[in-house]
């Protein structure tokens, strides 16, 4: 029997108490991500309780501050995390996206 991959996305905030704001699961692999990209919050579940912040039209914008990828095995296959820290991007906005 073929061992399954799964594959979680986990995003901090660094700015203050360096929390874990959000969190997806994919079967296939997320995109790669680079230190310093915009990263755009259009309306995640928040981990903490508290409901959407943001929205498509007022997105929270954050840029990608470090990366720390996890691997690991267990019972039924592998494992792969992405750890994404955001901080806060108060910056001029995005001419291509408006934002």
């Amino acid at each position: 029997m073929p061992q399954a991959t799964q594959y979680i996305l986990h995003l901090c905030d660094v700015s203050g108490e360096h929390r874990a704001i959000a969190r997806f699961t994919s079967p296939t692999p997320f995109h790669s991500f680079h230190v310093g990209e915009r990263f755009d919050d259009t309306g995640w579940k928040r981990l903490d309780g508290v409901d959407r912040q943001a929205s498509p039209e007022k997105p929270i914008r954050y840029t990608i501050h470090s990366i720390k990828h996890l691997v690991q095995e267990n019972a039924t296959g592998v494992i792969v995390e992405y750890c994404v820290n955001l901080q806060p991007y108060e910056g001029p906005p995005s001419p291509v996206w408006r934002e």
